[in-house]
């Protein structure tokens, strides 16, 4: 009948859509976390998005949830106040209605850090409309919801809580009746504290011995023409050479491959070599040019040409595998900044979708030449 023809015609869907209700009182760092929790969920292949509202979700808000979710999304972050039981009541409702998940997420923050949080806005608001006075609107509107402001309990559901302070050292999350995998994504992610403005750069190894050879993986060292990319580098980032006025990495990340940390020699500051920052591991196609993979594995050779993002190499990684695998650099760099990176053409395809937003089918394609350094500036 046409009942299971319309159900046919629906997205299959194994686990419930999850609505998250954020709440809390103006600048209290809502917003940036938001997005930053979207942003490293679409990374991870989830399909999530921030429905923005003016202080609580109205039915209109939620009406469009439910044409998300069934358009085959299971993630809506609805970023507004809902400072009363009573506004939140009302998304409660929705999700038991439709049988979602929900998941809360109240932001509170010390003095210092809403002084901070109020200047960052209003110079933010500034540049939009300089006519009016955005400070004192902030702090009335502030005054005016904190006597509104019903803190959220335990009963009301799952619930994260999260604690900013001008220091990270104090940033404090807490987690009640959290449990499956990504409300525990959501809270990885809210653990560490948001850097309002960060600086990274990236490279690939100088030109390795295997990249004029054709061949993938291994572990060869740098060519002459991979070394003189190694002194270029170094003379823009500090090294010999360098103007005074050149940025300076704070710290220098590579992989346990002698190409990236040959790559990196002249480069003064601290540095780690990093495991999970290897390249894609080939298994039994290491050391093989494309040519030879395709003469003696032609049936690979057609599987990784129709899908090269889960495609896995017999006895080593694919791409899906290796974004599992740099998830925990990009939470590292996250709360850094100043930081090289030096590694491989593949790590760094699934390190720069992260920054630029990239869905995980197209990682294969990001554009990382080698010999070139890339820059990439966060503003939280």
């Amino acid at each position: 009948g046409n009942a299971s023809e319309e159900a046919s015609r629906q997205p299959c869907q194994l686990r419930a859509p999850l609505v998250v209700t954020i709440v809390g009182l103006p600048c209290r760092g809502k917003s940036l976390a938001s997005h930053k929790v979207a942003r490293h969920l679409s990374w991870r292949g989830e399909s999530a998005k921030v429905f923005t509202v003016d202080k609580n979700a109205t039915a209109e808000t939620l009406r469009d949830i439910s044409v998300f979710f069934k358009e085959g999304n299971n993630i809506a972050i609805i970023d507004g106040m809902h400072l009363t039981r009573a506004t939140r009541q009302m998304v409660a409702n929705f999700c038991c209605d439709s049988v979602y998940h929900q998941l809360l997420i109240e932001f509170t923050c010390n003095e210092k850090c809403l002084e901070e949080n109020i200047e960052d806005t209003v110079q933010f608001y500034r540049q939009h409309d300089p006519n009016i006075d955005w400070e004192r609107r902030f702090r009335e509107r502030n005054t005016e919801y904190t006597g509104q402001f019903e803190p959220c309990s335990a009963l009301e559901g799952p619930l994260i809580t999260v604690n900013n302070s001008e220091d990270p050292m104090y940033h404090s999350v807490t987690a009640r009746g959290v449990r499956g995998a990504i409300p525990t994504a959501i809270l990885g992610v809210l653990a560490s504290p948001v850097i309002r403005q960060q600086t990274f750069y990236f490279s690939r190894h100088g030109e390795s011995e295997y990249n004029v050879l054709g061949r993938i993986g291994g572990d060869a060292d740098l060519s002459p023409r991979g070394m003189k990319y190694a002194d270029r580098l170094a003379r823009q980032l500090g090294g010999p050479g360098s103007a005074p006025d050149c940025p300076r990495p704070k710290l220098i990340w590579t992989s346990e491959l002698r190409r990236t940390i040959h790559t990196v020699q002249s480069i003064p500051g601290p540095r780690a070599a990093i495991k999970d920052l290897n390249e894609i591991n080939a298994g039994i196609c290491e050391g093989l040019t494309y040519e030879e993979i395709q003469e003696r594995f032609p049936q690979e050779f057609a599987w990784r040409d129709q899908d090269k993002f889960k495609y896995r190499y017999p006895h080593g990684e694919s791409y899906l595998d290796l974004l599992q695998r740099v998830d925990s650099v990009v939470q590292a760099l996250l709360t850094n900044t100043d930081v090289l990176v030096v590694s491989h053409q593949a790590v760094l395809r699934c390190i720069m979708a992260y920054f630029k937003g990239v869905k995980p089918d197209d990682v294969p394609y990001i554009n990382v030449p080698l010999h070139t350094l890339l820059v990439v500036r966060s503003y939280g």
